[in-house]
């Protein structure tokens, strides 16, 4: 297996808990509460550790939120390498109703950056020897931080020989498109961002697709589709629509990561990128059905991988 970075700059403490029901204007007693890592970056570097892969994650840290996010890292024996900042971590909390089997996912606002920050984040990555394989750059960019960050890191990372693997939204997307990006994930409403306002029909979006490749933006594009799976458009001309099977939903959080994590694992290991688009699908479907933001199974995936239906479009 080759090494693996990924880069976190907005990352969070996240906090599950249970309750039996929301009550409205009074006190809603919670159980089962956990603390994990999160951070798209950061969900990654987990599951690829897990899977016994050589991967280094790079990530902001501020405050008491931010010790408490090294000391799970450390606890779990993840390498990282942590930049230290002045404002504080953010946290975010999943809360499940057990009555409606609904959860509620509150992403609070995340730390502004000074340019020395942001600009360490870049330094620890050129300082990395040798350089990995791939880069992750995954999740959103905090305050302060420029939004051609992500596109500069990745034409340095290309440079040394780094495929880039981008998975963010909001301002960082707009900012990060280049030819740099050996491929962006994104889901429906993040390519809307992009300008597409065209049908959520597949042919249609694959089309769009397809332009953003010509246009040099991303070298491969995955637009992902909440339970009817994902569309891949390969600098190769491939047309794909990936379907999983009817998946009962636990925890939606981690999911896209979890598609990342194992697209990356596959790359990595010589899979085609149609292939890995096969078995990213099966992984995010593998994960909504898990509690928490990780992916624990691989043997599950692969299951669910031979279930996954893809549909060729011209």
């Amino acid at each position: 297996m080759g090494n693996i970075a990924t880069v976190t700059m907005n990352p969070t403490v996240d906090l599950f808990a249970e309750t039996e029901r929301l009550v409205e204007d009074g006190k809603s007693r919670c159980h089962n509460v956990t603390r994990e890592p999160g951070g798209g970056g950061i969900n990654v570097a987990r599951n690829l550790h897990r899977f016994g892969m050589d991967v280094v994650a790079i990530l902001t840290a501020g405050g008491l939120q931010g010790e408490l996010l090294k000391r799970i890292l450390q606890r779990e024996m993840l390498t990282f390498h942590c930049v230290d900042i002045q404002d504080e971590t953010r946290q975010s909390l999943a809360l499940t109703e057990k009555a409606s089997a609904r959860l509620f996912h509150l992403v609070f606002p995340g730390p502004e950056l000074q340019e020395s920050e942001w600009q360490r984040c870049i330094d620890a990555f050129d300082a990395l020897k040798p350089k990995p394989d791939y880069l992750v750059l995954s999740g959103s960019l905090p305050g302060g931080v420029p939004t051609h960050f992500y596109v500069t890191l990745a034409c340095s990372a290309t440079a040394a020989g780094t495929r880039v693997i981008l998975d963010t939204s909001g301002k960082a997307l707009t900012g990060s498109h280049g030819k740099c990006i050996y491929l962006t994930k994104l889901n429906f409403g993040e390519f809307a961002e992009l300008g597409y306002s065209g049908p959520r029909e597949h042919s249609s979006i694959l089309t769009a697709m397809a332009k953003v490749i010509d246009q040099g933006l991303t070298e491969n594009l995955i637009v992902t589709l909440d339970a009817d799976g994902a569309l891949l458009a390969s600098g190769a001309g491939e047309k794909l629509h990936a379907r999983p099977p009817e998946t009962r939903v636990i925890s939606h959080v981690g999911a896209g990561d979890s598609f990342v994590s194992v697209l990356v694992h596959q790359l990595d290991s010589g899979k085609s990128i149609a292939e890995a688009f096969r078995y990213g699908v099966a992984a995010a479907a593998a994960k909504v059905s898990t509690p928490g933001n990780q992916l624990m199974d691989l043997e599950r995936v692969e299951s669910i991988a031979k279930m996954v239906k893809i549909h060729q479009h011209a």
